[in-house]
Formats: structure tokens, C-alpha cells, sequence
């Protein structure tokens, strides 16, 4: 109903269901008057509060409408924009992954794709060490779980050059940037890596 109606269609009906509302309450506190004698009562101070009341109550959907549609837009403003941003990614030359704090592959782009081998909808939820050759695993965990206890991170926000792994299975040289990112106290990673042709 709210949705087809809007809040400044509900301040208009609960000002619209205000006076016999009001009406009736006062028949059942006073008991003088029938409902329809207090409803088409003439009293210049009674109808003064109920116009007042109404006017309130009609302002106020007229506001939350307003704040509503505003609300709205931004949303789908941002929307926009994280579409476009990811489609910007996925366009990229540069293959793009992103992890967790455990690791864990939480993004992956075309171009990332075409680099390891592996399809975006059978990484994600994987663990990294799927493209790190087996011997690099465990300084590749060291310097993770060191940035994590530190936040110190000597081969962060600059190139290096390193070994990838294929899902074929065969290493191949990639050099890659890798930044840190912490939001609203979670921590991921993301890297733009290419392979070097030389």
C-alpha cells in the first residue's frame, strides 16, 4: 500500500481519517456529544486543532516523500556508478583479483580469466595459493599473515615481479601491484597483474 500510495499520500489520508478519528475518541472521553455532532462540530478552537493536526500530518508525508524519492536516487545513482566501476574492471587489460583477510578469492575480472585460466564462477571462494606455484606458498602466507599483525608490508603499492600459476599447471612470470584496503574494519587486497612477455 505504501509503495502505491507513497507517504505523501498517507499524510494525506491519516489527515483525512484524523477528524472522525478525533470525533469519535471525543465521544468515548465525553460522552456529551453523538459522533456526528462532534464531527461537524462548529467550535472555532476544535477545528483549529484538527486543521492544524492535519496540515502537520500532511507536511510531514509531503517531507518523507521527498527525503524517500531523494534517498532513491542516490541509490540508484551509486548503483550506477558500481556498475560502471566494475564493468571498467572487467574491460581492464590488467587481470584483476581481490581476497579477503583469509585469503580467499573474492573478485576476479576477464582479463584474469584469460591470464590463469580459470573461470570467474570456479575461483571465487577459493584460496589464493590455486594461483601460486606450490613453492611460493609459504613465504606467500608469511608476508600475508605479517601485514595482518603489523600492517607493514614491504612489497605493497608497487610492482613486483614474481611467478603465477595456470590452471594448467605451469608457471609463468606476472608482475603485479598490490594494495591493501580496509572498510568499516574489513580487510581485502586487490592486484592488477600482467604477465611478462620478457
Amino acid at each position: 500500500m505504501l509503495q502505491r500510495i507513497g507517504f505523501s499520500g498517507l499524510g494525506i489520508l491519516m489527515a483525512v481519517l484524523f477528524w472522525p478519528a478525533e470525533a469519535l475518541l471525543h465521544v468515548f472521553l465525553f460522552g456529551d456529544e453523538s459522533f456526528l455532532d462532534n464531527l461537524l462540530s462548529a467550535d472555532p478552537d476544535e477545528i483549529w486543532m484538527r486543521v492544524l493536526i492535519s496540515a502537520v500530518l500532511i507536511g510531514f508525508g509531503f517531507f518523507a516523500q521527498r527525503g524517500f524519492v531523494q534517498e532513491h536516487r542516490l541509490r540508484e545513482e551509486l548503483q550506477k556508478k558500481g556498475e560502471r566501476l566494475q564493468e571498467i574492471i572487467d574491460r581492464s587489460y590488467d587481470a584483476y583479483v581481490s581476497a579477503d583477510a583469509n585469503g580467499t578469492i573474492i573478485e576476479w575480472n576477464r582479463s584474469a580469466e584469460i591470464l590463469f585460466g580459470w573461470p570467474r564462477h570456479k575461483v571465487i571462494g577459493e584460496p589464493l595459493d590455486t594461483i601460486v606455484p606450490e613453492r611460493l606458498r609459504e613465504d606467500h602466507h608469511r608476508g600475508f599473515q605479517h601485514y595482518k599483525a603489523t600492517n607493514i608490508g614491504p612489497i605493497l603499492y608497487k610492482p613486483m615481479r614474481t611467478m603465477g600459476l595456470h590452471r594448467d599447471g605451469f608457471e609463468f612470470a606476472i608482475e603485479m601491484v598490490i594494495t591493501p584496503l580496509n572498510t568499516e574494519g574489513a580487510l581485502e587486497f586487490f592486484a592488477f597483474i600482467r604477465e611478462q612477455s620478457d
